[in-house]
């Protein structure tokens, strides 16, 4: 408004002395100092030697005005010798000196500093200010501020340089006081609100923040029920605008949705018309909605998704699938007809990749699908985005199809890319207590791990970890998954270990110490599934205070090969939240071939499978379910070494036992007369099962809670895989996904003739 007022007010003093044409001798601009006389000059339309033109006169100071960086233009004109002169009096915006904030608490400068998009030593710019003001409303409107305002003041300094104040009175946090639904037969209020995103203030929403007002959410709330009235066979639901109403406090708001459920119905006749290229029957095979069923409108969507799929992967790119629906309101069904419309065939044209700053253009390619040139196919290009999304690299994958200009047959594929962090550094010194004795453990650790090593997607690992007095190790890693881009893997690790057992607890104990090294090399075999061969070698010595018996002496060298099958099939191969991930896996230790101090062999299966629970578009749960089976047995007529042998407890298994606590227990006789001890033997076998539910405590932090529980067993030599006789354990914890390090604080507690025991903490670095 401000722009448009001195473009008024220049026009009418200037329009009136533009009554005769008359020739321009010469173009001067005044009180320009940051913006260069000629630039302004270059830019208008009247020029020196032209006749003076009223409209490009007007033209010129709306030009002018678009740079943004002029509070106010006036155009004069005195008379010169043959003519006249043009004078541009200018005046220039100011230059933001600082930037400042007053009264932030809730969400802090710092954080806004990041974000704002006016930057100190800019001009001022009003349209860029009431942005960056919209936006930190938004962002206090996240908190649950509703009623926070936000809004800037332009200080002078001294003449053309500013300081800019972002002023904010942050109110009171406005929380969801209640939640009510009218109209509702078929579920309950219960049922309807506690899968919203909303939910009524409570003490775990408070800590989640689901009870934070925002209008985002309501918008979402409503149309979530208008999507599950559908999804169980209410088609003809309505729902209507929520009544928000803000309580005499000011700090909570009761929401009011209005819903009418209409009848509910099921599937009737199902047909597909138009361009028909497959047998009518096949596509209603493939479909999800069956004749006589309830009518769903998440498998509808499918279905429609399902028939655009199947015509896009014959290359009918812009095939336009329109289903036509009729209601029996009698019979209670609705029929549906699917019209096809296929379009052109069309071809993959250009592919190209934008927003990988760190990731090299060939680490995204070697997951796509198809090729340039290649007939269009859907699915090739869903399953692209699919595979560039698992390797953990990004935020986001985004694909966009383009039609190339003057060929409709023709479509470019821009594939844009958001980075994250994949490296982690970290340092930690620290202390866990110990619930069984005064003394606590003291330990350390350093650890480097990139996942995408100088972007070639190169996963490398150092660590180093020392765990209170002998304990301690050094890990060294390198894994290439794609050797020059091939279906090829190859690794390699070094690493030393030295750990301190207790064989009688308090009365013998054992330090052993590992060196060696392993190599691997794998193999993509088919779509999820990796094969890979390790040969493995290392030394083994033990040193013990105590005298120890032979059984309890393992020296010398171990040689051995291992032949791994899996199959990996989650959406995340850092941090997965869905899919399923199996491994098998065979070794053999010494032998003829092999060689070493050690001879035994090692079978074991291990899986885990995600199944998440999306409660809005950014709030996802999810559990996990974990499953172990191994067996270790003896060849060449030896024993199984009493060190690799099976032991359960500590953060990996049973959790809520001690370290390697679990196992068969054998007696012994510490002198003749006196009380026999027990020693945890190991087994040769061991099965457990974790199940665990993960769910966002505070997303903007990265973190989140899970509770859990671990069931295990490890069988003796002689005893069969039973399912019975369990040890559990129950417990919950916090994962911090920080740009340092994944940290887990877990708190187990183990079930004894059914009641807890003694707890276990749990404070480990890593995942």
């Amino acid at each position: 408004m401000l722009q448009k007022l001195w473009l008024l007010i220049c026009l009418s003093l200037f329009i009136p002395n533009l009554a005769f044409a008359q020739a321009i001798k010469d173009v001067e601009v005044r009180g320009n100092k940051k913006v260069e006389s000629r630039a302004i000059v270059t830019l208008m339309k009247s020029k020196a030697g032209d006749q003076l033109d009223p409209a490009l006169v007007r033209q010129d100071i709306v030009d002018l005005f678009k740079l943004g960086f002029f509070a106010d233009i006036q155009v004069l004109r005195a008379p010169v010798s043959g003519g006249i002169k043009l004078i541009v009096q200018v005046v220039e915006k100011p230059t933001i000196v600082a930037i400042k904030y007053d009264g932030f608490s809730e969400i802090s400068a710092e954080d806004m500093q990041k974000k704002i998009v006016a930057k100190q030593f800019t001009i001022v710019d009003e349209a860029v200010l009431a942005a960056d003001v919209s936006m930190m409303k938004k962002e206090y409107e996240g908190k649950g501020f509703y009623l926070a305002d936000v809004r800037y003041e332009i200080r002078e300094v001294k003449p053309g340089e500013v300081d800019v104040i972002f002023i904010v009175n942050e109110g009171s946090k406005v929380q969801v006081g209640s939640i009510d639904i009218i109209g509702n037969k078929f579920f309950s209020d219960g049922e309807l609100v506690s899968r919203m995103a909303l939910q009524p203030l409570s003490r775990l929403t408070k800590i989640t923040s689901r009870s934070n007002y925002q209008d985002a959410f309501v918008k979402r709330d409503t149309e979530f029920l208008g999507f599950y009235y559908r999804d169980h066979g209410f088609a003809k639901v309505k729902v209507g605008q929520t009544i928000t109403a803000l309580d005499r406090n000011k700090e909570t708001v009761r929401l009011t949705y209005n819903v009418e459920e209409g009848d509910q119905f099921s599937v009737g006749a199902l047909s597909v018309s138009g361009d028909i290229l497959f047998p009518e029957a096949e596509l209603k095979e493939k479909m999800l909605l069956k004749q006589g069923e309830l009518f769903r409108y998440s498998r509808f969507a499918k279905d429609v998704e399902m028939l655009t799929d199947k015509y896009g992967d014959d290359g009918y790119a812009f095939a336009v699938v329109s289903p036509q629906t009729r209601f029996d309101d009698e019979k209670k069904t609705v029929e549906i007809r699917y019209e096809v419309e296929k379009g052109k065939k069309a071809y993959f044209g250009e592919i190209t990749i934008v927003g990988n700053v760190k990731t090299r253009d060939n680490v995204v390619r070697r997951e796509i699908n198809f090729s340039e040139s290649e007939l269009y196919s859907g699915t090739k290009l869903s399953k692209s985005k699919e595979d560039i999304q698992r390797l953990g690299f990004f935020e986001e994958v985004q694909i966009i199809k383009k039609t190339r200009e003057g060929s409709d047959d023709i479509l470019d594929i821009l594939i844009r890319v958001k980075e994250k962090p994949t490296g982690q550094l970290q340092a930690a010194l620290g202390y866990s207590p110990n619930t069984n004795t005064s003394e606590g453990r003291v330990f350390g650790q350093g650890r480097y791990d990139e996942k995408n090593q100088s972007g070639r997607g190169w996963q490398t690992q150092v660590s180093g970890q020392w765990n209170s007095g002998k304990n301690f190790n050094f890990n060294l890693q390198f894994r290439d998954p794609r050797v020059n881009d091939t279906e090829w893997s190859a690794g390699l690790q070094l690493f030393t270990t030295s750990q301190v057992s207790p064989i009688l607890t308090d009365i013998l104990e054992t330090q052993e110490k590992r060196t060696g090294a392993s190599i691997t090399i794998g193999r993509k075999i088919v779509e999820f599934i990796q094969a890979s061969l390790t040969y493995k070698f290392e030394t083994i010595s033990h040193d013990s205070e105590q005298f120890l018996p032979q059984r309890f002496i393992e020296e010398g060298l171990s040689s051995s090969v291992i032949f791994a099958l899996s199959r990996n099939a989650t959406n995340n191969y850092l941090d997965p939240t869905e899919g399923s991930e199996v491994v098998l896996r065979q070794q053999f230790t010494g032998g003829a071939i092999l060689r070493g101090d050690q001879e035994f062999a090692e079978s074991s299966l291990t899986g885990s499978y995600y199944f998440p629970i999306d409660f809005s578009e950014n709030y996802r749960t999810y559990f996990r379910f974990h499953a172990a089976l191994s067996y270790i047995y003896a060849l060449g007529g030896g024993e199984v070494p009493f060190f690799e042998r099976y032991r359960l407890g500590g953060y990996n298994d049973l959790r809520g036992y001690p370290f390697q606590e679990v196992g068969p227990q054998f007696n012994i006789l510490q002198s003749p007369g006196g009380a026999p001890l027990a020693y945890n033997k190991g087994g040769d076998k061991k099965l457990f099962f974790q199940l665990e539910y993960f769910f966002p405590l505070i997303p903007e932090a990265g973190i989140k809670a899970l509770v859990f529980t671990d069931i295990g067993r490890v069988f003796d030599d002689n005893e069969g895989i039973e399912l019975s006789e369990f040890k559990r354990d129950i417990g919950f914890g916090f994962r911090w996904i920080t740009p340092i390090a994944p940290f887990r604080f877990e708190w187990a507690y183990p079930i004894e003739n059914g009641k807890l025991g003694e707890q276990e903490f749990i404070f480990y670095l890593g995942y």
